[in-house]
């Protein structure tokens, strides 16, 4: 009897010396991603807000330290949600694919598909911003300006990307300038109390370069600038344009989406996008962790802040019937 005491004494010391050793790992991991937020977030008045304090308070508990990596990551995600800032995630840096050894990502890749409902009206549908503009050209070239009187554009789900895609969207759907708005660096809340006045924005540089590359160049070396895509001459689609989004249509996409309403580009058909609009970069934690940071905030040409607001629809429907109300108010 006194054996097998002993033994389930000698188990649960074990226990609690693993369980121990995984929360003082974990909690490290915690003290290089704060550090790692602090030193470069945006706007650092964001982590004095009592939501980022309590969020970093419930990650340093017992309870949440002790959980296994998946239901950590599960609380980190849901518990992010209500702070006063997007774009920060801590994600696993070895992520295993279930791709075959032959396939690649790119295969038979459904992020730009297209089809027309009838002779009068065209669907496409982008999945993701995270793609070369050159595809979703594509698509609207085979679309063509002149062959359908109708256009629904489906945004629903769309999480963002890079800029090509939603310059080429705008290009194709107006000649005129898109005045994109302006981002504010950490260089920017360092040396300001205030945001921009309508004279600070006027003397703000222009992005000149909307490639990944030149964005992140103005990111490192600048305290603001706007982000204007030039008039042209080429022929645009002169036909109705509905676009559909819901909650998960987020970042590239709601800068893009919010143009359209404003300028009556479009009908924005669904629910309020998620108000998910800064810009973040990527900053290795540890071999385990990756965190994905933002560094820069976000306004609209008119000065209004969509992070944590959205953009609200002009037709609020339920986004899963968006489609189907769409082709019928078409006929």
């Amino acid at each position: 009897m006194k054996t097998i005491i002993t033994f389930l004494i000698s188990i649960l010391v074990l226990t609690q010396v693993v369980n121990d050793d995984k929360k003082v790992k974990r909690s490290e991991m915690l003290d290089k991603v704060f550090m790692t937020l602090e030193e470069n977030i945006a706007n650092p008045d964001w982590l004095t807000d009592k939501s980022f304090l309590d969020f970093k308070a419930l990650l340093y508990s017992d309870s949440i330290l002790s959980l296994n990596d998946q239901e950590f990551q599960k609380t980190f995600d849901q518990a992010r949600w209500n702070l006063p800032f997007t774009h920060f995630q801590i994600l696993k840096t070895k992520a295993s694919s279930s791709l075959p050894k032959n396939k690649t990502e790119h295969d038979n890749d459904p992020s730009v598909t297209w089809e027309a409902i009838d002779e009068k009206t065209a669907f496409l549908r982008i999945r993701t911003f995270s793609i070369p503009g050159k595809k979703i050209a594509r698509a609207l070239q085979e679309i063509g300006t002149d062959n359908y009187e109708n256009l629904i554009i489906d945004l629903r789900d769309n999480g963002g990307g890079n800029l090509e895609g939603p310059i080429a969207l705008g290009r194709f759907l107006t000649q005129k300038p898109i005045d994109a708005g302006y981002y504010l660096t950490r260089k920017w809340f360092k040396n300001n109390k205030d945001l921009p006045t309508s004279e600070d924005v006027q003397q703000m540089p222009f992005l000149q370069d909307f490639s990944y590359a030149g964005i992140k160049k103005m990111f490192a070396n600048e305290a603001a600038f706007r982000m204007v895509i030039p008039g042209h001459e080429n022929t645009v689609y002169k036909g109705k344009v509905y676009v559909l989004i819901n909650k998960w249509t987020a970042s590239a996409c709601e800068p893009l989406i919010d143009i359209f309403k404003k300028n009556k580009i479009a009908t924005l058909v669904g629910e309020t996008s998620c108000g998910g609009m800064l810009s973040g970069s990527y900053f290795d934690i540890n071999e385990d962790y990756k965190a994905f940071i933002p560094i820069a905030d976000y306004y609209t040409a008119h000065g209004q802040k969509i992070d944590k607001i959205g953009v609200k629809p002009d037709i609020e429907i339920n986004p899963e019937n968006a489609k189907e109300y769409i082709i019928k108010l078409i006929k």
